[in-house]
């Protein structure tokens, strides 16, 4: 079976998962967000919350610890710090995930894990500040200035793990192969235009 991996990177906001869902149920692909956190949680034997709370607090740069994880026995991580431990079992998910068959993956600096890999389409979704902060009032019943402290803390949050661990510029149009506007163009037709570049191009 030929690998085809979808990866999505997005703005807090954007939409970017329900992209993903769409995306994934037109080209019948795995599709994984949650799922990954529950897998990734399993694999590490810790508890699912602390993974979704804290995956994102790692320290050092994701090349050295993925050179660890590749080296060293499972007792050894074990005696790593929790955040550590969280990188590498969301790191190994991921490549298990891309071995499993076509799928779409939900954040998770998926893209850097799997940059060497054959057949991958790394997308980013982004869209303009008020339709995120309508998006998000609504989605989380919340005020429109609560809504915006949301989006600010947590569109800091992904870009400085991503920029720390990588050393590349999250959102940079040049580290993915479609960027697209879900504002601009709607979170349908982006969408079918991320199912029409694949059935393109693979």
């Amino acid at each position: 079976m030929t690998k085809r991996i979808i990866t999505i990177s997005r703005q807090y906001g954007s939409g970017g998962r329900e992209v993903g869902e769409k995306v994934a149920a037109a080209l019948d692909y795995g599709y994984y967000d949650h799922e990954l956190i529950r897998r990734a949680a399993q694999a590490a034997d810790i508890a699912e919350d602390l993974v979704r709370e804290e995956g994102e607090g790692v320290m050092g740069k994701l090349s050295s610890l993925l050179a660890f994880g590749n080296s060293s026995a499972g007792s050894d991580q074990d005696s790593l710090p929790l955040g550590e431990r969280i990188f590498l079992a969301e790191a190994k998910t991921i490549k298990q995930i891309a071995e499993e068959g076509p799928c779409v993956i939900i954040g998770h600096s998926a893209d850097y894990f799997l940059a060497d890999y054959p057949d991958l389409l790394n997308v980013y979704i982004h869209s303009d500040w008020d339709a995120r902060i309508a998006r998000v009032m609504a989605r989380n019943d919340l005020d429109e200035s609560a809504a915006a402290a949301r989006i600010k803390k947590i569109d800091r949050k992904r870009a400085a793990f991503y920029e720390q661990h990588t050393d590349q510029r999250w959102g940079k149009a040049s580290n993915y192969h479609l960027s697209l506007s879900s504002s601009y163009f709607g979170i349908d037709t982006v969408a079918e235009m991320i199912v029409a570049v694949v059935k393109e191009a693979w």
